[in-house]
């Protein structure tokens, strides 16, 4: 579980540049209540 946590964290810092430069380019929100997606319902295993 260590390993997947800071491979996780390492990803996640590296979308977050890519998100903030992308940002930066066009000067509008990447992230936004437009593009949410809600959660997709719960599967029932039978």
């Amino acid at each position: 579980m260590n390993e997947n946590e800071s491979v996780a964290k390492t990803g996640g810092g590296i979308a977050k540049k890519a998100r903030l430069e992308l940002e930066g380019k066009t000067g509008k929100k990447v992230v936004s209540a437009a593009n949410y997606l809600p959660p997709s319902p719960k599967k029932i295993n039978k």
